[in-house]
């Protein structure tokens, strides 16, 4: 299956491969694949460009190696690529465990792995349509973490999430 969740998390996924050890791009590809437990596995098309644009920000360096008489390119991680992928990992993890707790709710069981990324997929999608409300969205994120917005205008937030929700449930049970 060939969820365009991980499409967005190409770059992590070559320097969490490369930070193990060199390879060249087939087995880049399978790697990523494994590591994305194995629902996705990026193209050649989508591949090597964004090989090309590590290497320009000097985080990869490409080698070229020849073994069996044939040249090959191995690909590998520098020490930019080394904090940068620190800097990843660490949005990837919270992402993760967050991915793992919902998979691990009773109530949920029904659902596939596919479905919960096809979620975070239509959500992460949704925001990108929602452009012009980003600001709006962040600067509410930003308020509330520094403690500026009431409980008040919170539980104001939740209840329009909260109607949002009832909303899609609506659709749903038109199926």
């Amino acid at each position: 299956m060939n969820i365009n969740f991980f499409k967005g998390q190409l770059k992590f996924f070559i320097l969490k491969v490369l930070n193990e050890q060199p390879v060249h791009g087939y087995l880049l590809m399978q790697k990523i694949s494994e590591n994305s437990m194995n629902l996705w596995k990026p193209t050649a098309g989508a591949l090597y460009p964004a090989l090309e644009e590590l290497k320009k920000e000097k985080l990869v360096q490409i080698k070229t190696e020849a073994k069996t008489g044939r040249k090959k390119k191995v690909y590998a991680i520098t020490k930019a690529g080394r904090k940068k992928f620190k800097e990843l990992s660490e949005n990837f993890r919270e992402m993760k465990e967050n991915f793992e707790k919902l998979m691990k709710d009773p109530k949920l069981s029904k659902y596939s792995q596919e479905d919960s990324l096809f979620l975070f997929n239509l959500i992460h999608n949704a925001m990108k349509d929602l452009s012009e409300y980003k600001g709006t969205l962040l600067e509410f994120a930003m308020l509330a973490r520094t403690g500026k917005v009431s409980k008040e205008k919170r539980a104001e937030a939740k209840k329009a999430f909260g109607e949002f929700l009832e909303k899609i449930n609506r659709i749903n049970k038109n199926f």
